[in-house]
C-alpha cells in the first residue's frame, strides 16, 4: 500500500525549498539520495497527531483563547484519527506525503480530508506565532549535524546494506524532520526505491552519531519487512523448513543489528572507536533472548564467515526451540 501511495506522488522528492531567513540554517538539505527538510505543515500535522493520541500538554506558549483554539484542533484530530497508526493507515500516509510536498507559504493541499484541512488552517497561525520557531530551529540544527555524516558515509553504508540484504538500498529518501515523530521518535513508509521517513529532532536517542545509524535504519524499512522484501520471507521460509515458529521481532532485530553494526564499522574507520549501536540498549525490553544469537550468528554473516541462510537457521534453532508448530 505504501509503495502505491508514494508512487502516486512522484513530485514528493523534488520540491522547491522554502525561503530561508537571513542567518538561518537551511530548511532543506540534499545529500545524494537523501532530502532532509523542516516543513511547517508536516511539523504541525505530526504535533497534532501526537497530542491527539498521547497524553502530553499543549504548547506552553499558548494561553487563553489561543489555547482554546489549539485544543479544538487537537480534538478534531482525535475525532478524525483516534488510534489510527500513521505507519499503516493509508489515509494518514497519503496525507503526510501531501503535506510534505506543500510549499512553506501554501495552505494544506486540496487532497487531504476537509475536516483535517480545517483543523490545520485553524492551528497554523497559532503554531507559527508559538512553537514553530523553536521546532524549526531544532530541526535545522539536527539536519546541519546530520549532513556532514551523510556526505562522508551514506553511500558507503547504502552499498553495505544492499550487500547484506541482497537488494538495492532505496534511491529516493525523503526525511521530514520534526520534534514529534509518532510513538518511538521515527518511522518510515514506502517500499523499494522510495522511502519517506519522519524523524524526531529532539528525541534523546536520535542525537549525535546515532542520527547516522537511524538515517540508514529507517530507509531500510522500505526493503526489509516481516513478510515481504528482504529478511522476513527468509526467516519464514527457514522456520517452515525447521518446523518452528520464529520470534515475531526477529526480522526487526536483524534490521537494527545490521544498521548498528555497519554504522559502527563506518565510524571506526573514521576514528570513532566507542560507538554503541542503538540495539544495545533495547535487548532486554524489545528483543529479549536475541542478543547472543545475533552477536554470534548474524555477526558471523556480516563478517563473511557463514551464509545468510546458515545465520538465520542457527538463530532460529537457538530462539525457537520451545515454539515448535503442531
Amino acid at each position: 500500500m505504501a509503495a502505491l501511495l508514494l508512487a502516486a506522488s512522484p513530485a514528493l522528492f523534488a520540491r522547491p525549498e522554502p525561503s530561508a531567513r537571513p542567518g538561518d540554517l537551511r530548511p532543506v538539505v540534499e545529500v545524494g539520495r537523501y532530502r532532509l527538510q523542516s516543513n511547517p505543515w508536516v511539523n504541525l500535522h505530526q504535533r497534532l497527531l501526537y497530542e491527539a493520541r498521547f497524553p502530553v500538554p499543549p504548547p506552553s506558549a499558548l494561553a487563553g483563547e489561543d489555547l482554546a483554539k489549539w485544543k479544538s484542533a487537537v480534538e478534531s484530530y482525535r475525532a478524525l484519527f483516534g488510534r489510527r497508526n500513521p505507519i499503516h493507515d493509508g489515509e494518514l500516509i497519503r496525507m503526510n506525503a501531501a503535506l510534505a510536498a506543500a510549499a512553506d507559504a501554501s495552505g494544506p493541499p486540496a487532497s487531504i480530508p476537509s475536516a483535517a484541512t480545517a483543523a490545520l488552517q485553524a492551528a497554523m497561525p497559532l503554531y507559527r506565532s508559538g512553537p514553530w520557531e523553536e521546532d524549526d530551529r531544532a530541526n535545522r540544527f539536527w539536519m546541519a549535524l546530520a549532513e556532514p555524516m551523510l556526505r562522508a558515509a551514506s553511500e558507503e553504508l547504502a552499498e553495505a546494506h544492499a550487500k547484506v540484504y541482497g537488494v538495492p538500498f532505496p534511491r529516493r529518501i525523503l526525511v521530514d524532520v520534526s520534534p514529534r515523530a509518532w510513538e518511538f521518535g521515527s518511522y518510515t513508509v514506502g517500499e523499494g526505491e522510495s522511502a519517506h521517513v519522519v524523524i524526531s529532532s529532539t528525541e534523546p536517542g536520535n542525537q549525535g552519531f546515532a542520527a547516522l545509524e537511524l538515517l540508514l535504519h529507517e530507509p531500510s524499512h522500505a526493503i526489509v519487512g516481516p513478510d515481504s522484501g528482504a529478511i522476513g520471507p527468509d526467516v519464514l521460509r527457514v522456520a517452515a523448513r525447521l518446523g518452528v515458529r520464529a520470534p515475531s521481532s526477529l526480522w526487526h532485530g536483524i534490521l537494527f543489528y545490521t544498521s548498528g553494526e555497519l554504522t559502527r564499522r563506518a565510524l571506526a574507520r573514521r576514528g570513532v572507536a566507542d560507538y554503541r549501536p542503538i540495539i544495545t540498549a533495547m535487548y532486554d525490553v524489545v528483543f529479549p533472548g536475541l542478543r547472543k544469537p545475533l552477536e554470534t550468528h548474524w555477526q558471523a554473516y556480516l563478517d563473511g564467515k557463514v551464509s545468510r541462510e546458515t545465520a538465520i537457521e542457527e538463530i532460529l534453532k537457538e530462539t525457537s526451540a520451545a515454539k515448535k508448530t503442531p
